[in-house]
């Protein structure tokens, strides 16, 4: 995973910027409270109009036409998001995030709803080990584990991937609601929700749990489909880091974290003022940091 990793981050820095593919990831922390495109000590809507500039200015492809006269604002990428993060979007799919996206910026070749519906077999494909692995790509161990080892756990967890119809699944059945704003080559999404309904901050605490099967749809979606050279992660601070398995040391067939970042080279804008936890998603989530200020204090 290491000679991956590293092979990526060369192959980012060769790959002209018109080329590359990138995935910018939102929080929406906590759920249904109008949360969407927050993070602490910083103004996420503004962030992303100075990055979408800057990402224009050096040459990314940010359009679907390549005109870059009528890019969107942060705000209304926003507000996009917020939209597609209701269970009712969800569940239609990708026709009723696209109504979002028109609605929202308006129609035209510069945005359009990215994504697409995972399905269970996709997933648990994505998620196993090649059969052809052998010792040299575990280490040292006295056994091999499955290769759908990771496929079982989830499965133990949240049952059967075709039967599961929980967060953000599609009504008909089809699979996981993968959603977001595709501008270009940049994809801009809301990194699902960590834990159960009504119990968001669940994983932290019981270790047996998995992510939840649509949460692990999404960011393989991302390296699998989507095919991202990189991935930014908007502020202070997301869960990938923080999932089932890290506390432990991340071994690539236990670690959450581990499986569902894979390679992707990962940059994570963090506050400047929290080292202890960059740490963390540093050393699990494998980040490259991009620290900013915190605003200024001042009476109340």
């Amino acid at each position: 995973a290491l000679a991956r990793r590293l092979k990526k981050w060369v192959s980012l820095r060769r790959k002209p910027e018109s080329e590359k593919r990138i995935a910018v990831i939102l929080y929406g922390f906590p759920p249904g409270v109008g949360a969407t495109g927050t993070a602490a000590l910083l103004n996420v809507p503004n962030s992303l109009d100075a990055m979408i500039a800057r990402l224009a200015d050096e040459g990314y492809q940010l359009s679907n036409d390549g005109d870059r006269s009528s890019l969107p604002t942060g705000e209304s990428i926003v507000e996009v998001l917020r939209q597609l993060e209701g269970e009712v979007a969800a569940a239609r799919g990708m026709g009723a995030a696209s109504k979002a996206v028109e609605k929202a910026i308006g129609s035209s070749n510069t945005a359009s709803a990215g994504g697409t519906v995972v399905s269970p077999s996709l997933l648990k494909e994505w998620l196993s080990f090649p059969e052809s692995y052998g010792p040299t790509e575990w280490g040292p161990l006295p056994f091999l584990p499955s290769s759908d080892l990771m496929v079982r756990n989830m499965q133990s967890a949240w049952g059967d991937l075709r039967a599961y119809r929980g967060i953000k699944t599609a009504q008909d059945g089809s699979g996981f609601v993968v959603a977001g704003v595709q501008c270009g080559n940049v994809f801009f999404g809301v990194q699902p929700a960590l834990g159960v309904e009504g119990d968001p901050m669940r994983l932290l605490f019981e270790r047996d749990l998995t992510p939840h099967p649509q949460y692990a749809a999404f960011y393989k979606w991302l390296s699998e489909d989507y095919e991202a050279d990189a991935v930014l992660h908007m502020g202070m601070h997301g869960t990938v880091e923080w999932l089932p398995g890290s506390p432990l040391g991340n071994t690539g067939y236990d670690s959450w974290s581990d499986t569902l970042l894979a390679d992707l080279p990962n940059v994570y804008v963090y506050a400047a003022n929290n080292p202890s936890e960059s740490v963390v998603a540093k050393r699990r989530g494998y980040g490259t940091l991009v620290s900013y200020n915190v605003p200024p204090y001042g009476r109340s």
